[in-house]
This record gives structure tokens, C-alpha cells and sequence, in this order.
């Protein structure tokens, strides 16, 4: 008897940590107030049990701070367009199955809707810079919600 408890206790130990892995920091985020969201963390958003969790740059191709590149629709010698990025955002709520959205730092694809919400990627920093290499955990997303 004593090792089936063993066992049970063992296995909810690793199911505990294994979300806790998963799991950045939460932010509280009001409607109409913009916030910042690290990768890997969720924004919890107040008065209508939604959760955004910013999971990943998808594409990161703006132009690096210190050089000089073509304009939004050319292709520059450093293989760079000025202004293309993209993160995935997983949105939840109690009750209700995830779903994954695609956002681009530049509209008309910098925003989606969802249950009553309008969400809105307003940026993503930093900015890529050749001189210091791209630092992919650092990226902060900063977001807008407002309901519809």
C-alpha cells in the first residue's frame, strides 16, 4: 500500500513541475491600457477571465538598428526587410478551448479578435542590432486590449 502512494505522489510532483515550466510571469492588464509581456509570459486580463500568453517571436526580420536597409517591400543586400516581425500569442479562458493567433508588428495583421476582445500587437522590442547579436529570450511584446 505504502508504494502505490509512493507512486501517486511521484507522479503529481512531476505533473506540478512540469506546468510550472510552461509558465512565465503574469501580468494583470486592464482593457484600453497597453502593457508589456516578456516571452513565455501571460497576460491576465481584468474583468473578463481571458489569459494571452506571448509564446514566441515566429519571425524576426526588421532591420537591425545599425544598418541601413531597404524599404518595407525590398529585399536589402544584408537579406533584411525594415519593419517584418511576428510573435504567437495563445488565448484562453476558462471553460473555453486555446487558440493560437498569429500577430505582425504591422497592421492590417497586428491584430485579432476573440470573444468580445480586440487584441493588438503595438511592438516588439528590442530591436535587432548586428553589433550585439539578437538576444531572442529578452523580447518584450507590448500589447493593447480593448473589447469590441
Amino acid at each position: 500500500m505504502k508504494s502505490g502512494r509512493t507512486l501517486i505522489s511521484a507522479g503529481a510532483i512531476v505533473a506540478v513541475l512540469s506546468s510550472c515550466v510552461t509558465m512565465g510571469p503574469t501580468v494583470a492588464a486592464e482593457p484600453g491600457v497597453a502593457f508589456s509581456l516578456p516571452m513565455g509570459g501571460i497576460a491576465a486580463i481584468n474583468g473578463n477571465g481571458t489569459r494571452i500568453k506571448f509564446d514566441h517571436v515566429r519571425y524576426d526580420g526588421r532591420c537591425p538598428a545599425d544598418e541601413a536597409c531597404g524599404a518595407l517591400d525590398d529585399r536589402h543586400d544584408s537579406g533584411f526587410y525594415s519593419g517584418r516581425a511576428s510573435v504567437l500569442v495563445i488565448i484562453s479562458k476558462k471553460g473555453s478551448p486555446s487558440e493560437t493567433r498569429i500577430l505582425d508588428i504591422a497592421p492590417p495583421r497586428n491584430e485579432t479578435t476573440w470573444d468580445g476582445l480586440r487584441i493588438r500587437l503595438e511592438d516588439l522590442t528590442p530591436e535587432p542590432r548586428r553589433s550585439n547579436g539578437y538576444t531572442p529570450g529578452h523580447y518584450l511584446a507590448q500589447l493593447v486590449v480593448n473589447r469590441t
